[in-house]
Order: C-alpha cells, then sequence, then structure tokens
C-alpha cells in the first residue's frame, strides 16, 4: 500500500523535485502546494504526506505556537465519498489550515484502518501526539496500534513518553516493559528458521530437557528458549511451554520478560496458588531492581534534567510496591489465618509501608511462634519506636536481648536499637551500657566504637 518516489507518475516525481526545493529554502506554502495534489492521487505516499503536514505545520505556526482546534471549523465530511476522496477533502479543506486537528485525526484513523494502511492510521495518531503532546489518551492508542502491527520498537518509545508526561502512569510503565521484551525477541531473531534448523533433531532437543533440569551454560539456556520460543509461537496456550519459557528468562536475568511470560501463565491457570506466589515473588524482585537503578540514578547525576520525573516515578514505584505487597500478604492471611509466617509476613508489609498500627496486632501475633519471636519482638520495638511510644519499644528492645544468650548479629542489632531509644529518652547511661556489650563483642559494628570511647573524652 506504501508508494515510493519512483512509482509516481512522472508528471508526480517532477513536482515532488520541486517541493523538496522549496522545502529546502522554506518556501512552506510552495510545498503545500506542490504536494497536495500528489498525496491527493497517490493516498499510499507516506513521505509525500509527512512533508505536507510538516510543511502545514510551519505555515500554521507550528507545534509550539498554534491554538489547536477540535472541530472541524464548519467543514462536514461526506460519508457517502470513497475513502480516498474523503481523505483528499480533509487534506483541503482541515489539514491545510489546522494539520493538528484532534478530531480530523482521529477521523484519518478510522478511514486508514477500513482501507487496511496501518501506516496511514499510525502517522494520524503520530501527528496528534506531535500538535497535542499531554495527549496521554492518543498516545496510549498509538502505543497499541504499534504492538497490534509487531513494531515493538516504536510502541515502547511511545510509552516512554508518556511516562515523561505522567511519571505516575502504570500502565505505561509496565507497557514499555512488554513493549521491549517483544523488541527483544524479534530483534535476536528467535523463532527464525535458522533455529528451526538447529532443533530439527528431536534427540537434540531431549538433551536440552535434561540440561534445563541438571544445569545450562549461558549459550545451552539461549539455544533452549529459542526452542522453546518455537514452541510457543505454535502454541501459545500450552502453560507447560509458557512456564517453560519464563523459567529461561529468569534464569538468563531477564525479569522484566519473565514476569510478563509469568504472568500470562498465571491467566492460562488462575488457580495455581504455587504460580501465584511466584509472580509475587518476582514482580518485588523486578521492583526492587527498578528501585535501586533510580536510586543509583538519582545519587550519580541529581542534576539531570529529568531528576524529578525519576524521582516522582521511585515515588510511584514504592507506593504502588507496598501497595501490591501488602494486597498479597493480607490475601495469603485470610486464606490461612492461624499462619504465623504469614501473620509475619504481613506485619513486615505494613512495616515497610510505614503503616505501624496496621503492622503492631499482626507482629503480636507472631510472637507466639517460637522461630519467629525474636524477629517480631524486635519489629513491634519498631514499630513502637516510630510512633514514639518509646517505653514500650525499650521494653520490646529489652525483653529480646535477655532471651538472646549468644552475642550474635541478631543480639548486636538488638542493642543497638535499644541503645538508641535509651538516647532518644535522655538514659544516656543505659545507652552507653547497651553500646559497651557490643563494643565488648564487635568492635567494628557500625559507630559502636566511635560513640563509647567519645564518652571518655
Amino acid at each position: 500500500m506504501i508508494v515510493q518516489e519512483a512509482e509516481l507518475d512522472p508528471k508526480y516525481q517532477a513536482l515532488w523535485k520541486k517541493a523538496l526545493i522549496s522545502a529546502e529554502r522554506k518556501n512552506w506554502e510552495y510545498v503545500i502546494d506542490q504536494v497536495l495534489p500528489i498525496v491527493t492521487a497517490n493516498v499510499g505516499f507516506m513521505d509525500g504526506r509527512k512533508l505536507l503536514r510538516s510543511a502545514e505545520g510551519e505555515a500554521t505556526g507550528g507545534a509550539g505556537g498554534k491554538k489547536f482546534s477540535f472541530g472541524l471549523g464548519g467543514f462536514k465530511p461526506s460519508s457517502k465519498k470513497e475513502p480516498a476522496e474523503a481523505i483528499a477533502d480533509m487534506e483541503e479543506n482541515v489539514f491545510r489550515k489546522d494539520p493538528f486537528n484532534l478530531n480530523a485525526n482521529e477521523q484519518l484513523y478510522d478511514i486508514a484502518m477500513k482501507m487496511g494502511f496501518p501506516d496511514l492510521a499510525a502517522f494520524a495518531l503520530e501527528t496528534i501526539r506531535a500538535g497535542h503532546p499531554e495527549n496521554t489518551k492518543h498516545m496510549h492508542k498509538l502505543a497499541q496500534h504499534y504492538m497490534a502491527h509487531k513494531q515493538p520498537e516504536l510502541a515502547a518509545e511511545v510509552y516512554r513518553l508518556i511516562v515523561v508526561v505522567n511519571p505516575r502512569d502504570m500502565e505505561a510503565m509496565q507497557g514499555e516493559k512488554n513493549a521491549a521484551a517483544q523488541s527483544s525477541i524479534k530483534n535476536q531473531g528467535w523463532g527464525s528458521a535458522n533455529f528451526k534448523d538447529a532443533m530439527k533433531d528431536s534427540g537434540e532437543a531431549a538433551k536440552l530437557e535434561m540440561l534445563s533440569r541438571q544445569g545450562m551454560t549461558q549459550e545451552q539456556m539461549e539455544q533452549f528458549l529459542a526452542e522453546t520460543i518455537e514452541q510457543y509461537n505454535a502454541n501459545q496456550g500450552d502453560i507447560v511451554i509458557v512456564k517453560r519459557m519464563s523459567d529461561l528468562y529468569e534464569r538468563l536475568g531477564q525479569l522484566d520478560t519473565a514476569l510478563m511470560f509469568y504472568d500470562y501463565a498465571l491467566t492460562l491457570n488462575a488457580g495455581d496458588v504455587a504460580l501465584q506466589r511466584k509472580v509475587e515473588i518476582l514482580r518485588d524482585k523486578v521492583q526492587e531492581q527498578k528501585i535501586e537503578e533510580y536510586e543509583r540514578e538519582i545519587e550519580t547525576n541529581p542534576d539531570a534534567p529529568d531528576i524529578d520525573d525519576k524521582r516522582a516515578q521511585l515515588a510511584e514505584i514504592r507506593r504502588q510496591r507496598a501497595s501490591v505487597v501488602i494486597s498479597e500478604a493480607k490475601t495469603r492471611v485470610d486464606r490461612n489465618p492461624t499462619d504465623k509466617t504469614l501473620r509475619f509476613e504481613l506485619g513486615q508489609a505494613y512495616f515497610s509501608a510505614g503503616m505501624y498500627g496496621e503492622a503492631l496486632p499482626e507482629l503480636q501475633q507472631a510472637k507466639s511462634s517460637p522461630n519467629l519471636r525474636i524477629k517480631a519482638i524486635l519489629m513491634l520495638g519498631r514499630c513502637f519506636e516510630k510512633k514514639n511510644m518509646n517505653d514500650l519499644a525499650k521494653t520490646s528492645f529489652m525483653e529480646a536481648s535477655k532471651e538472646l544468650l549468644i552475642m550474635d548479629a541478631t543480639k548486636k542489632e538488638v542493642l543497638y536499637e535499644l541503645a538508641n531509644v535509651l538516647e532518644k529518652m535522655g538514659d544516656k547511661a543505659g545507652s552507653l551500657d547497651a553500646l559497651k556489650e557490643i563494643y565488648n563483642a564487635d568492635y567494628g559494628y557500625r559507630d559502636v566504637a566511635h560513640r563509647v570511647e567519645s564518652s571518655y573524652s
């Protein structure tokens, strides 16, 4: 459907060359006059339509300086006309004066899709994006269009631009990851004939299956993944294949892609509790990875132009992560309310989210478990301290310290927390005694040596 310059009628080729010369001289009205008849006669001449829209933008003030319209300025397109005629009418009567007109470009998109011309449809949405850079609704539509027409690299770029406009758009963040994953599959040629030839021998496939259980090298995993993707392309509803592919992506360190396929596997078998838990754990890993990445970027380049966007995205990821972790932990407790480990995990999730009052009853429940008792008491003390209930925090830390008979890492942590809360309460002598216990066992623990030795000066 796309028409190249060489395919144009000779008279239009001559007109096109004149248009290019006019564009170099920035004679935008001449460009419009010369290109308009070319695209009217050749709907698929996309190079011409792009130059035309650019010239119209320049002639009318450009995307940065003109107030954009949403109506059609009195123009009423006829539903009885052929698609090419309707497009020609809009070019002459709307786009020439208002190239970024929202409604007209929406109509162009609809007509192009009916014609089976996705490139022209994408062009209409790209024009909206250029003229209305804050309009994320149409940007989402553009990204979805690119994904539907096997152009994930373009979709990823559009999703990235959406996040720049709205750092809290989690759908766009996930969309960018999914598009990048699809782009990776496309660019690396997985599913091509080369891998089919390499995997024809069933004995080789069996060998790779065995290696998957016993451990594989990077190269072997990549080969096995290629063969698995071939199987997936042939049958995308086979949960065994989807889970195997998810596992391979995870082992190769491509956690975003692994999560995408684990999520898909869960849609194939929503009742798989083990798979649900796997998705929860992996999603938390991905978010933790993203948090660390943003923290590094913010720390290493605090004056970057997009630093405020990164901080906003980091805050939103943390908020979303806490919300998801709490929701998943509550669901597990609801399924098994007597499980003290699940109670502790819920209390821990509440604590991480700064919801200290909500964490207290869960940690008090977990405290009755011998295996979790000290951890629960320690976190209870921290909750009390965060709520400025320092006397109760002191009681918790002292209780934990008495039950810990060996000066291990946990006892040092408990004593250190006790020292801090005693210092807050004004009990400097008691705080120093707790620090000295650590000092006698581990001189290099945190800032204990400095605090103890400075007390003698």
